[in-house]
């Protein structure tokens, strides 16, 4: 198989060049020349130094980038790439570049709709980059609202024996899917957090915002906070008063997520990732040519993808360097 000019490798995130034009995405330098793509604004895929401050992203990306990076981030269009939706977070995108080869990236991504995000859609393409977080047959997530019931029905327990909630969760995402969820329940966070859910606001989203202060009495409460840095001494001493904690993370599907911390009363398998059968999913609807995986346990699942589908499929490795050498 010959894909013709087209390039993809490793280095400063991932570089596209497709008929001459380069694209930069994820970058962790932006660069002058290139198209500088941002997925979403985790701090793993967002660059940490710039030569340029016009990227190409959603607005929300764009908005929330800037707060963590404290730049004042310029969203420009490229007539050649398109942003679609990932599902990941508010605001994460996919994207697929168009030239004599259609590339997709997904950047980290999900297919299932969440109280706040619609879920990916699958893209057509020729060549298809994207995670593998979750690339393991084991790491099939269950029904999400499934999910959410159970996770209800955990803080209203929790709420009527007297004791407050704390949901260990990271700032940026899972936080404002949990505000989403429990947006109905006397539900405050970490001022970080709060920030971030300010910022969705002024894109239309209706969820609450109130930061916390420290009440040293009252009605049981719901605190949405990551439990990390100088706020793990505010969650002790809630623990000490008789709070509760959950942790979320698609990590609790193995049983043992919860287990690993005296910290976590409870773990709930909620992922803004693929799981396993949803991954194979989403590479049989774009129909790709060939695969290339990154992230997490990419060598696995560019092997399911092989076996399972018949696609040809490979981990994007760091010495590799044109798509038109296999």
């Amino acid at each position: 198989m010959r894909i013709v000019g087209t390039l993809i490798c490793l280095g400063n995130g991932i570089l596209v060049e497709v008929d001459g034009r380069r694209y930069r995405l994820d970058p962790r330098r932006t660069t002058v020349d290139d198209t500088n793509v941002i997925s979403h604004a985790h701090t793993d895929h967002i660059p940490r130094s710039f030569k340029t401050l016009d990227v190409t992203c959603s607005e929300i990306t764009r908005d929330f980038a800037s707060e963590r990076c404290r730049k004042d981030l310029r969203a420009i269009k490229d007539d050649h790439v398109e942003l679609v939706d990932a599902g990941h977070i508010p605001g994460s995108t996919m994207c697929r570049i168009s030239g004599s080869r259609r590339v997709v990236y997904t950047g980290d991504f999900c297919v299932r709709s969440k109280t706040h995000t619609d879920g990916a859609k699958p893209l057509s393409c020729e060549v298809l980059v994207m995670e593998a977080t979750y690339g393991k047959p084991r790491y099939r997530f269950p029904d999400h609202s499934e999910v959410v019931s159970a996770m209800k029905d955990w803080v209203s327990e929790v709420l009527h024996s007297g004791s407050s909630a704390i949901l260990l969760s990271y700032p940026l995402g899972k936080s404002q899917e949990l505000a989403s969820i429990f947006r109905e329940f006397p539900i405050f966070f970490h001022p970080a957090i709060a920030s971030y859910n300010r910022i969705l606001r002024t894109h239309g989203f209706d969820i609450p915002s109130e930061p916390f202060e420290d009440i040293k009495g009252g009605s049981p409460i719901v605190y949405v906070s990551s439990g990390l840095g100088k706020d793990s001494s505010r969650v002790q001493t809630m623990r000490k008063r008789g709070a509760k904690t959950a942790a979320f993370s698609g990590w609790a599907v193995d049983g043992m997520f919860g287990g690993r911390s005296s910290y976590v009363d409870r773990a709930f398998p909620l992922s803004d990732h693929c799981g396993y059968d949803e991954l194979l999913w989403f590479v049989k609807r774009c129909a790709p040519e060939v695969v290339y995986t990154v992230h997490g346990f990419a060598r696995e699942f560019a092997g399911s993808i092989r076996s399972e589908l018949g696609i040809d499929a490979r981990p994007l490795i760091a010495n590799q360097r044109m798509i038109d050498q296999f």
